[in-house]
């Protein structure tokens, strides 16, 4: 078999959409005849943990974990309790000690690209160590945390060695960033890092069209997009709801995904005698959206859950009766392709989407005809929606079925193959 590394930081125990492209990578290449190894931490700085995703490892893949320090665990030491690991924002609270503003600027300005640099030379030495006994057709690192390609580009450096640098998000021109308090110097060192790494890798993959325009679209970058493993969709039951229609939504949601929008639009259904919709939000939701629902939600028809392990975020879309997608609204946010859009649309049910019309989101609803995209503001039109699948349930979305299949993890992997083949040489 041919051989390739991948170094990612994210990995099972990690729960979350980021730990899954890689995961699903590694299942399916052997059967294309790709034997990867994986290197990983040990002990990463994880929003959530799901163990049941550790039963997906492939049993005849090697998986290097390495121990490292986290700065986060460092930053909780000197908080004196345990900190919430920032996600999709770096601004500080109002109500935040001035000790907290002080660590974040540190972390926007200081350490660069990202906290997770303290597990490079950790990573680094095991890969060298994995190089020297094998000989790897690539090395793929994958990112965020973006600071993962700079072990690549050390790697590069020292072996004659093919490297692709993955991008599941953007890097330098994330949204967040744009707001966050940055030094000129600290951004310019930021994209010059960036830079190195789309200048010295032989690849580039990335998961939108945005990311690899922003990258400068160079002819060595690819398109390969995120997606759904069909088998986790097997022998997966709907139970009946009690004439309750579900609205829900699944995964992280940060500051930036507000969704009052939508609460809002659920009021006016009630206005017109329509009150047995429900909201659930499963997973990691920012306190200040839950502050900000509870205070517009009288009838309390918001619910709200801890993360729940992957197969039943399954379990959860196949009975939803309508799934929430909400785009973090930021700069720069058309490129933005949260992972959990192709799962929702493996799930098979109608998705409302809250973010640019004029986006890859909203063209890749448009393309599977699995749901619709609306502007944050446009409240009629996710009333008017809203109306229309309450009333018709299945009848109103006619998925293409053939478009939705590209998005499956094998189809996916079969791409990626094509790409490793052709330039294997």
């Amino acid at each position: 078999m041919k051989k390739i590394l991948i170094i990612t930081y994210y990995w099972p125990p990690a729960g979350g959409s980021g730990v899954q492209r890689w995961l699903k990578f590694a299942k399916y290449l052997p059967q294309f005849g790709w034997l990867p190894t994986i290197i990983t931490t040990e002990n990463g700085d994880y929003q959530v943990i799901d163990n049941s995703l550790l039963s997906e490892i492939p049993k005849n893949i090697k998986v290097i974990r390495t121990k490292t320090p986290t700065f986060y665990g460092i930053v909780r030491k000197i908080l004196g309790k345990k900190s919430e690991i920032p996600y999709g924002t770096m601004k500080a609270k109002s109500d935040d000690s001035q000790l907290k503003k002080l660590l974040l600027w540190i972390r926007l300005n200081l350490i660069i690209p990202d906290a997770r640099i303290i597990w490079n030379k950790f990573a680094f030495k095991a890969a060298v160590e994995e190089i020297n006994k094998n000989k790897f057709d690539y090395v793929i690192t994958t990112g965020p945390p973006h600071s993962t390609h700079l072990i690549g580009l050390k790697l590069k450096k020292m072996f004659p060695v093919k490297w692709i640098a993955d991008f599941r998000d953007p890097w330098t021109t994330m949204g967040y960033l744009k707001s966050a308090k940055r030094t000129l110097l600290a951004t310019k060192l930021d994209k010059r890092l960036e830079q190195k790494v789309v200048t010295n890798c032989d690849l580039v993959l990335a998961v939108s069209r945005k990311i690899i325009s922003d990258l400068g679209n160079d002819k060595k970058m690819f398109l390969l997009r995120n997606g759904f493993d069909e088998s986790d969709f097997e022998n997966i039951f709907p139970a009946k709801q009690d004439n309750e229609f579900l609205i829900n939504y699944l995964g992280t949601l940060p500051v930036e995904s507000n969704p009052l929008i939508v609460l809002k639009a659920v009021y006016e259904l009630r206005k017109k005698g329509i009150k047995n919709i429900k909201m659930n939000f499963y997973g990691n939701i920012n306190e200040e959206i839950k502050r900000l629902l509870y205070k517009n939600d009288p009838e309390k028809i918001v619910k709200f859950y801890s993360y729940v392990p992957h197969k039943q975020v399954v379990q959860l879309m196949k009975e939803s009766s309508l799934l929430l997608l909400i785009i973090n609204n930021v700069k720069n946010n058309e490129g933005i392709i949260t992972g959990k859009i192709f799962e929702y649309i493996g799930a098979g049910v109608p998705i409302l989407g809250v973010g640019p019309v004029n986006s890859e989101p909203a063209e890749i609803l448009r393309e599977s005809k699995a749901g619709t995209m609306f502007d944050y503001n446009d409240l009629n039109g996710i009333v008017e929606y809203l109306t229309k699948i309450y009333q018709n349930r299945e009848k109103i979305i006619s998925p293409d079925k053939t478009t939705i299949s590209r998005f499956g993890r094998k189809n996916l992997t079969e791409q990626l193959v094509n790409i490793l083949e052709s330039f294997r040489q």
